[in-house]
């Protein structure tokens, strides 16, 4: 070694060095050692043994007997500790001395009184003490089913019915000083300080005749408690809607109905969940009502294009706007005590177009009166025998009509009207407006009010299923109000 020093290698190193030698020098003597299994496997962990010496042993042991001893006194100590007495607070001075002079003016019965005895002496004792008038923790009017049903549903439908909400004002009519209807109401349009609202005509109408009542007065109740004047821009009977103007300094919120024909489309997979929504006109109060749509073919009212949700509404919700859980008003609803009609949004867009060209609505009268296939009023004799999913079947035709003489019959059914298909009868309405919008558009002369009606003339091509050629109806005069039956509510 340079320098005279001895220098020891490590001992991974010494085993390098030895494994380096010749196999074949077994003079050296420094053959390497197998090592034994446990030997490797703790080498290749870095594992050391465990010391099971003397004083760690008696360490551990102590330690056991230490924790074994504690766990003991705990225990013990638990075991003599009373179990704590929960004591009733008193109750403060004011309501013990109460409920004592009320008890006091209650009167005891003996043994020998018996029951009809002691419920005259309870009817005739004073009322200052034990009959005091019972005051409800609130008061809230008679309107029929008053709890809300809001709650139940997600908090983005809730966030949408809020969002409406502003829209909504309750309407009553007067004649002269005699209160005529109350009802709900949507603001639609907003423009230079006058607002539209659409609700039902039962708000200007006579209770016994289509007519508009006498001596008119609307008033329009806000969400803020304000209360306005209103005045009757247009009517129809049909489909009874009607049109209030509003003179407001301030910019009322405004909320359009819907235009898609979707939400009664049971051919279509969709939510079928709505919320009904009113306002009263004594509290201001805003009024929900949850529910979904229902097949059904026929509404308890005459008018054809009506659909059926589950709502139980009041009256005070009667004309107030059907939301759907997306958001969107679908709807309008009417009052029935078995059911809640509604007339679909798209109906409702297309009389407001036609009141803005015409001042009225026209639907050519083909005299047909029809029920959606679908629905819980067609029998399943007439399902099996059309066996279809949608259309319409003719439940009676008028005499006086001119599709008497086209080849119509009871039961057919029909699904395409001038090559326009159509999945319920709300559809074929809307196919007629549009006819009837597209037609007088063509013929102004007809829109004059000294205009002969009886000159008009469209023709209808209907498809019936079975048979190869269309029929063909001539309308010769329109539909202005009337034919349907609203029963004043």
């Amino acid at each position: 070694m340079r320098g005279g020093r001895h220098r020891t290698l490590p001992y991974g190193h010494r085993e390098n060095m030895t494994s380096l030698q010749s196999d074949g020098d077994s003079s050296a003597g420094h053959k390497r050692k197998e090592l034994e299994d446990p030997q490797v496997e703790q080498r290749a962990y870095n594992l050391r043994p465990r010391k099971d010496d003397p004083i760690t042993t008696q360490r551990r042991s102590e330690l056991k007997r230490h924790r074994k001893q504690k766990k003991t006194t705990r225990d013990n100590k638990h075991d003599e500790e009373p179990e704590p007495r929960h004591e009733k607070p008193e109750p403060p001075k004011a309501i013990a001395s109460s409920i004592q002079k009320t008890m006091t003016g209650v009167p005891k019965r003996n043994g020998q009184e018996n029951i009809k005895n002691r419920t005259e002496q309870i009817l005739n004792s004073d009322r200052s003490a034990a009959g005091r008038k019972w005051r409800p923790y609130f008061w809230a009017p008679d309107r029929g089913l008053r709890s809300s049903e809001i709650k139940r549903v997600d908090w983005t439908v809730e966030k949408s019915a809020l969002q409406i909400a502003p829209s909504v004002v309750g309407l009553q009519s007067f004649t002269e000083d005699t209160s005529l209807f109350s009802c709900s109401g949507t603001v639609v349009e907003f423009f230079e300080g006058n607002g539209l609202i659409v609700t039902v005509a039962n708000l200007v109408r006579c209770p016994d005749t289509d007519e508009v009542a006498v001596n008119l007065r609307i008033k329009v109740f806000l969400l803020n408690g304000e209360a306005l004047e209103g005045r009757l821009s247009y009517h129809d009977f049909y489909y009874n809607i009607c049109v209030v103007r509003v003179r407001c300094p301030a910019p009322l919120p405004t909320k359009s109905f819907s235009s898609s024909t979707t939400a009664i489309d049971f051919g279509i997979s969709r939510s079928r969940y709505v919320v009904t929504l009113g306002r009263d006109r004594e509290t201001h109060a805003l009024l929900l009502r949850r529910g979904k749509i229902i097949p059904k073919g026929r509404s308890k009212f005459d008018c054809e294009e009506l659909s059926v949700s589950t709502c139980r509404i009041s009256k005070a919700e009667v004309g107030g706007p059907l939301m759907d859980f997306d958001g969107y008003i679908i709807g309008m609803n009417y009052y029935h005590n078995k059911e809640t009609p509604f007339i679909p949004s798209f109906i409702v867009l297309k009389c407001l177009n036609q009141f803005r060209l015409f001042g009225k609505v026209v639907r050519p009268w083909h005299g047909l009166r029809v029920k959606t296939l679908y629905g819980d009023g067609c029998s399943p004799f007439e399902r099996m025998q059309t066996n279809l999913r949608s259309g319409v079947i003719i439940e009676r035709i008028d005499e006086q009509s001119s599709a008497k003489a086209s080849g119509l019959k009871e039961g057919d059914a029909i699904s395409r009207v001038d090559g326009v298909y159509f999945s319920n009868a709300a559809e074929l309405g809307g196919i007629l407006l549009d006819i009837g919008t597209n037609y007088l558009l063509k013929h102004p002369n007809f829109n004059q009010p000294d205009a002969d009606s009886s000159e008009m003339e469209i023709c209808l091509k209907f498809s019936v299923r079975g048979r190869g050629s269309e029929k063909t109806v001539v309308v010769n005069k329109p539909k202005f109000g009337g034919l349907n039956r609203w029963p004043f509510l």
